[in-house]
């Protein structure tokens, strides 16, 4: 069984060859030395000479393949770059993509990285530029008073209260506004003082976290926060992942808790690469809790705006859930609400600054490590890191993350469940679907002649007793 796994192991490695790590193919060929040692040591009655000489060859070719691969230069680290036809002496020069450089550089990339992942050295880069007559400066601050800076702050926080300097910064990213995190801190302290306060007492100490690259391992998981109010269902859940793929391409691997949610996303990923791939690793919450650190600026951000007027409403006897009344215009005025809000938390996270990063931004450290990938010969294969290295109990795991809530914990499967629910029936009963389409648009129908998505002046706590009033003289009337 070891030696079994040892040569799937190695064959995924010859598999991605010229793109395999180093040491994945060195470990890969000591492995295969020792086996074929212990082959021609072999005295097994049960197996005839010819079984066990194919059992070598196979050994000896996987073998000599890495062996091959070892002893040969090393893969050029720009083989994707392309060079302009010779125009005398001296070596061809490289056609850059200027203003790709220039774009990964004002995400917030410094132009070390930018020229690494380009393929080429730094004062190449420079050269280059500076022969375009193209600044290699920073990006300059958008110019903006305080006093606008105040009003926009003041805006965005009307929808997203828990944003802190870095969140904010990254809203202000998304709209076009470019200025410096001490300013926005000090506006914060002008508008929001109290807040800023609130804030610091739930910052979440950062740790280092590394995996090969872009899409070498990406966390999922479902949140449920606003489940008791009907924005829950867990086939949402392969939708969303197979869009994005679409957009950024397959992940070599996924880390995701034991969920039912997930078990569409495993069949993908299993389908895609391979079951000895260890495309989809699964756990308890406690061991994909990096995914936490996300949920807590989502939650920040925009989920915890939304569960105190949910509170409020149901304080005030304005929301029972019992009620389909209730339900239905609930989900129907405030489901875009919701939408759009997370709409903004991604763009704003994306662009907000890491500090353990050197400050970059999400976008950058990804679009950086893409054209790194592309440039090196391996977006398009497999980006993840070798088997050896995910196949480590301990691999994606950020022992130093807030664990999730004490609730979430013990409501956390302890094992995969494979059931299906047979219709939309039973996925009601069970509580993973609250609110049926044939219902929605039966109320969206009653309701086509107001104007729900409209600012009422009252983050739509004013729309939704409208609609609940319009609705149920509806019902009566018939």
């Amino acid at each position: 069984m070891h030696s079994d796994r040892i040569m799937r192991d190695a064959r995924l490695v010859v598999e991605a060859l010229p793109n395999a790590e180093i040491f994945a193919a060195e470990r890969s060929l000591r492995q295969l030395c020792g086996i074929h040692v212990i082959l021609l040591n072999l005295d097994d009655p049960w197996l005839s000479q010819s079984e066990v000489g194919a059992l070598t060859g196979l050994v000896l070719d996987t073998g000599l393949t890495l062996e091959n691969f070892l002893n040969g230069p090393p893969p050029p680290h720009n083989i994707s770059t392309r060079t302009l036809p010779p125009s005398g002496r001296g070596r061809p020069r490289y056609a850059l993509d200027l203003d790709r450089a220039i774009e990964l550089h004002d995400m917030g990339n410094p132009w070390a990285g930018v020229a690494d992942a380009l393929g080429v050295r730094r004062q190449t880069l420079y050269n280059h530029l500076e022969r375009a007559g193209l600044s290699s400066g920073r990006r300059p601050f958008t110019s903006i008073s305080d006093e606008e800076l105040d009003e926009k702050i003041v805006s965005i926080s009307l929808h997203h209260p828990f944003a802190g300097s870095n969140i904010m910064s990254g809203h202000l990213e998304a709209i076009g506004i470019h200025v410096s995190i001490r300013r926005i801190q000090e506006s914060l302290w002008r508008v929001d003082a109290i807040g800023v306060l609130v804030r610091w007492n739930g910052v979440i100490k950062r740790r280092v976290y590394h995996v090969r690259g872009a899409n070498a391992l990406w966390h999922m998981d479902g949140n449920e926060k606003l489940r008791p109010w009907g924005f829950y269902r867990s086939t949402t859940v392969e939708l969303l992942f197979m869009h994005a793929v679409s957009i950024y391409g397959w992940p070599s691997r996924m880390r995701g808790d034991y969920g039912k949610e997930n078990n569409g996303v495993e069949r993908r990923m299993n389908a895609r690469w391979g079951d000895a791939h260890r495309s989809y690793i699964r756990g308890r919450s406690t061991q994909n809790i990096r995914m936490e650190r996300g949920w807590r600026d989502v939650r920040k951000d925009t989920l915890e705006f939304f569960r105190e007027i949910f509170m409020f409403l149901e304080a005030n006897d304005l929301l029972d859930m019992e009620n389909p009344v209730h339900r239905v215009c609930l989900f129907i005025v405030f489901q875009p609400r919701i939408q759009q809000s997370l709409d903004e938390t991604i763009s704003s996270w994306n662009l907000h600054k890491v500090r353990t990063a050197g400050n970059k931004t999400p976008q950058a450290i990804y679009q950086l490590s893409r054209e790194k990938a592309i440039n090196r010969g391996y977006w398009t294969g497999d980006p993840g890191d070798d088997i050896n290295t995910a196949s480590d109990s301990a691999y994606g795991q950020d022992p130093d993350a807030p664990l999730p809530p004490l609730d979430e914990l013990q409501e956390d499967p302890a094992a995969p469940d494979y059931f299906e629910y047979p219709n939309v029936s039973a996925e009601r009963e069970a509580g993973i679907l609250v609110n049926d389409d044939d219902e929605v648009q039966e109320f969206k129908n009653i309701l086509a002649g107001m104007d729900l998505s409209s600012d009422d002046g009252n983050w739509g706590i004013d729309h939704y007793c409208q609609a609940v009033v319009a609705v149920t003289e509806n019902f009566m009337t018939q």
